[in-house]
């Protein structure tokens, strides 16, 4: 009994005795083990990462993270492009002309002769009003007019014989002017009674009805031009420094819709508008009633300048440093990239345009271009293409002719491109079958002394897709 209660008392202080031993032992491997090789646990982190890369594929974690001897990257084709600058405005369709025809008589509606949305020729009668009351009215005047006619004759005889007075006389040529007065004005109200159409146009609201009663005033029709509509844009003063009578405009119903119909700008007010700070600009568009209702919210873009057959790659690719414009270009072999020095045009937010130094279908580095320098290896993970505003830039086909004619105006610049790559030593500027260096002009291939058009590589084609030239 005795010694099983000094075995409980002694059993909890053994088993902490031991971890601590135990402890002991592996903080002094530990230490050890630091002291003697200090980079053994990097190297084993190293091998790990390494060990990992190897059994995974493509991508980031497929490479090794702490060489960099294999560098993940995304690439894209260099595209073929028409540039169109533009400045956007809202506005609502109107027509060109519009007008509302008032009653200039007063009478009860004896005809209506057209209805509303009938499309009326100038001259056209649209109703007639009270036209018997307003015949004899006129008979009426017309009699007045001949008495009054005779007795300024008849005054005028008697004037010859001294039978009559001066002042008789007078009152005769009186009383004839306000008769003519009187049937010239009864002949207007005639013609008032029967409204014509002021233009060609469309009849867009009718107020009145056969029988109706209509006072001088009352609204009688509303009609309006159709061709063309316009539509009033109300800029920030910034925005119209570039806008030009007749530059081509495009209309659309949606923001990102396709364009529905063209027209021109056709006045930029002189002035701004005190109250909103902007100016406005009205375009016109000849053919937009065939599609479009007067009345409709539309967006208008007004194209400032037009820049054809463009090379252009994102804004991702490039790299701008000490007013320098680089990017990396990805070579034949798909597994080595070359640092471009290019001239740079137009930019967005989306891309950019290269006026020199890159040719057509170039593979360019978009992701991973921070890490990169000239000669290094790389591996493609993944190739997308060129992501483009459509309102602002519209792809061209590569294998059209085209090309060809991009070729064709820029000989000279393709051979000077050529000249001065084999001058600076440039992978393919160097022998006969090399597809083109990356100093010739944008547009055109050099090498084996003739220039052909080249078509944009497809994703995955691996080390033949590649549309630089090989590394040496």
């Amino acid at each position: 009994m005795r010694w099983e209660q000094r075995m409980t008392r002694w059993i909890p202080q053994l088993i902490a005795a031991t971890c601590l031993i135990v402890i002991g032992w592996f903080a002094h491997s530990i230490f050890n083990v630091d002291e003697s090789n200090p980079s053994g646990g990097r190297d084993m982190s190293r091998r790990q990462q390494m060990g990992r890369g190897s059994g995974s594929g493509s991508g980031y974690e497929g490479t090794s993270a702490v060489k960099r001897d294999v560098i993940p990257v995304e690439v894209t084709s260099s595209l073929l492009a028409v540039i169109r600058e533009r400045v956007r405005g809202s506005g609502i369709l109107e027509p060109e002309r519009q007008v509302v025809l008032l009653s200039r008589v007063e009478g009860s509606v004896d005809a209506v002769e057209v209805e509303e949305g009938q499309r009326v020729a100038k001259g056209k009668v649209l109703c007639s009003i009270d036209q018997e009351e307003l015949r004899i009215a006129e008979r009426v005047a017309l009699i007045e007019k001949e008495q009054a006619q005779a007795g300024m004759e008849r005054m005028e005889g008697l004037a010859k014989t001294r039978a009559g007075t001066t002042k008789e006389l007078d009152d005769a040529r009186f009383t004839l002017r306000k008769a003519e007065a009187i049937h010239a004005r009864a002949l207007i109200d005639l013609g008032h009674s029967q409204p014509e159409a002021l233009f060609d146009g469309i009849i867009i609201r009718r107020r009145i009805e056969p029988g109706q009663y209509v006072r001088v005033g009352d609204e009688l029709f509303a009609f309006a031009d159709f061709e063309p509509l316009r539509v009033r844009l109300h800029l920030p003063e910034s925005e119209v420094a570039d806008l030009e009578l007749g530059q081509r405009c495009v209309l659309r119903t949606e923001s990102d819709g396709p364009a529905l119909a063209e027209g021109t700008v056709e006045r930029v007010s002189p002035v701004v508008d005190r109250e909103s700070l902007t100016v406005e600009v009205l375009t016109r568009f000849p053919d937009a009633a065939v599609i479009l209702r007067p009345g409709s919210f539309v967006h208008v873009d007004v194209i400032t300048r037009t820049l054809e057959n463009r090379i252009i790659v994102p804004r991702s690719a490039m790299l701008n440093t000490d007013g320098r414009s680089r990017l990396f270009r990805l070579l034949e072999d798909g597994e080595t990239v070359q640092e471009l020095e290019v001239v740079s045009g137009y930019e967005n937010e989306s891309i950019v345009v290269i006026e020199e130094g890159l040719t057509l279908g170039d593979r360019v580095v978009v992701q991973g271009i921070d890490d990169l320098q000239d000669r290094a290896k790389v591996s493609v993970y993944r190739e997308i293409p060129v992501q483009v505003d459509s309102l602002t830039v519209e792809r061209l086909d590569a294998t059209t002719p085209i090309t060809d004619e991009v070729q064709r105006k820029r000989p000279e610049d393709a051979k000077r491109g050529a000249v001065e790559g084999r001058r600076r030593g440039s992978p393919g500027a160097q022998g006969g079958s090399g597809q083109g260096g990356g100093n010739a002009p944008a547009g055109v291939r050099t090498g084996g002394g003739t220039s052909a058009p080249v078509t944009p590589v497809v994703p995955g084609a691996g080390s033949s897709a590649g549309s630089g030239s090989s590394d040496d």
